[in-house]
């Protein structure tokens, strides 16, 4: 076989050139990315923002998920989590005003639902039933889209009789499927208190309640009669 300097030339050019587009267009999404966080304005948090884009959870859930914008948000849960485990109660209620004020309180209730464990089990909830890829992915962004249909989020000057009554209402509403009801820390004591109550008056519902440390979650789900 003969050697041709042009082909060979014009081989190393083209390979040099798709690798330097290559590592432009990753330089360019690397730059965008921290455009992206810029707006929580610290160092450290947003270095465990940049960590959960290699988390296996996150990997997970880009299975099903394709909005750009709700992935974000769940990546700030993720976070939120992390920050909650490494103690630092400072850099993760900085964290939650931000994305309130960047995201409203949609976006926040969307990244505690992460934070709380909570899309996990209501995804493995679905998976029990699961009759198509399709609708299961409808199902993760209908509850995503539609959060405060389905997820109550307490707080820690909530009354009970207020969180006891917000969640009927909501309820027969909309006629959840899946609801859940809330709490960490003070708020996780006010969601236990009230959790004999809601089981006399959701006759409708079985309770699943998930506790782990300071968080409370009651999960009703629907008995098809």
């Amino acid at each position: 076989m003969s050697y041709d300097p042009i082909e060979s030339a014009s081989k190393g050019a083209t390979e040099g050139f798709l690798k330097w587009g290559e590592e432009f267009v990753k330089k360019l999404a690397s730059k965008f990315k921290d455009r992206k966080l810029a707006f929580i304005q610290d160092e450290k948090t947003i270095k465990i923002v940049k960590e959960q884009y290699r988390s296996g959870e996150l990997s997970f859930y880009k299975e099903y998920i394709e909005d750009s914008e709700m992935l974000f948000l769940l990546k700030m849960g993720l976070t939120l989590r992390s920050l909650e485990k490494e103690k630092e109660e400072e850099r993760k209620m900085n964290l939650r005003n931000k994305i309130f004020n960047k995201y409203k309180v949609k976006g926040l209730h969307i990244a505690q639902f992460v934070e709380n464990g909570i899309l996990n089990r209501y995804i493995g909830i679905l998976i029990d039933d699961i009759i198509s890829i399709e609708k299961f992915k409808k199902d993760i962004i209908n509850i995503l889209e539609n959060i405060e249909k389905h997820v109550l989020f307490v707080k820690k000057d909530d009354k009970e009789r207020d969180v006891i009554k917000q969640t009927t209402t909501i309820i027969s509403s909309h006629l959840s499927m899946i609801f859940i009801v809330s709490g960490i820390s003070s708020a996780a004591k006010i969601v236990r208190n009230c959790e004999d109550r809601l089981k006399e008056l959701l006759t409708d519902y079985i309770l699943e309640k998930i506790s782990s440390g300071e968080k409370e979650n009651l999960f009703f789900k629907r008995i098809l009669k």
